[in-house]
């Protein structure tokens, strides 16, 4: 996951933003390593990738690897973990898209998935989104929200993985926003939508058999400092990636509700490159430091003045890396 998020960014902004996790008590904690000396540690969950989505052919770049970003969110919905290519992961899907007019006044964007790599007999899943021509003229985030939530059950029938049901979804629980779907088109987000409307509990092979864990929450407070739409873009991405982390994310703090703080800061160095900081701090309920970690790296200035759309997901989501590390450091720390 983290070599696919550097290689992102080696293509988005050329050299990598680095990753430092410090500690103001102690050594960086390694990643999830077993202690055997302490067996009631508490872990934070960690899944195995299982597919690798591409960025649609025919759909501009920027939005196209937003759209991707959103699909892999929105798949942990059904139980699926997913990241954008490239990455190492056992399956590769990608898309081809193509428009057509709908009604006076809209257009379709229709996407055809596929597996990369099988047999020609194997025929796509196909998402169908109506929209406003300025919409996709302006590459909303709305629009690609939609576009995300309704290929995500045809990707995952694609895979063998059908839903069953309508999950409730990541990506807007944890971005604080719900987005509403158009009526289905297809069988498939059909069935979900009638088993959601119903209210009928999902099938017994879908619903958890052990006792649930205590959840983490989290406050993700307004990140402050960066140029142009960095700060919302940087917030968002901060909320979506430890949303679909297993995180229960908060709009307000509380008496067991951890914090984390992002601040940006773009030094020039000269009239093209400057030097680009990101600073994550991440507080215990009680409002003490659990610990800091830091991103930084040369960037071109147009790249980091111009619009953060996408790129702020993929930073927010390797730091939700070192995010996850603090935060398991300090419930497995010690109560005094």
């Amino acid at each position: 996951m983290r070599h696919a998020v550097r290689r992102l960014l080696e293509l988005m902004l050329g050299p990598v933003i680095g990753l430092a996790v410090l500690s103001a008590c102690a050594p960086p904690p390694r990643p999830f390593e077993h202690d055997s000396s302490v067996t009631t540690n508490r872990r934070l969950a960690r899944d195995k990738i299982e597919l690798a989505i591409g960025a649609p052919r025919n759909m501009p770049p920027e939005m196209g690897q937003r759209v991707a970003a959103a699909l892999a969110m929105e798949l942990q919905a059904y139980g699926i973990i997913a990241t954008v290519q490239p990455a190492d992961a056992p399956i590769q899907v990608g898309g081809t898209m193509s428009t057509r007019d709908s009604g006076e006044t809209g257009i379709e964007i229709q996407i055809d998935w596929s597996v990369e790599g099988a047999p020609k007999t194997q025929e796509p899943q196909t998402s169908r989104t109506r929209a406003r021509p300025e919409d996709y003229g302006e590459q909303s985030e709305r629009l690609v929200s939609r576009i995300a939530q309704q290929a995500a059950p045809r990707v995952a029938t694609l895979i063998g993985k059908p839903p069953t049901f309508m999950a409730r979804s990541p990506g807007q629980v944890a971005a604080g926003m719900s987005v509403p779907m158009e009526q289905p088109v297809d069988p498939v987000t059909a069935t979900a939508m009638a088993a959601a409307s119903s209210g009928a509990p999902p099938p017994a092979s879908t619903r958890a058999a052990q006792p649930q864990e205590p959840q983490v929450k989290v406050l993700v407070a307004p990140v402050t400092g960066a140029p142009s739409d960095g700060n919302r873009q940087l917030y968002s991405g901060m909320r979506r990636a430890l949303g679909s982390s297993k995180i229960v994310i908060v709009d307000a703090g509380g008496a067991d509700v951890f914090t984390v703080i992002g601040n940006v800061t773009l030094t020039e160095i000269d009239d093209k490159r400057g030097q680009l900081v990101i600073k994550w701090l991440v507080k215990d309920p009680a409002g003490r430091n659990v610990g800091d970690l830091e991103q930084s790296n040369p960037v071109p200035l147009a790249a980091a003045k111009g619009s953060w759309a996408g790129f702020g997901d993929i930073v927010a989501t390797a730091a939700s890396e070192g995010v996850l590390e603090l935060l398991e450091k300090a419930i497995n720390r010690p109560h005094q």
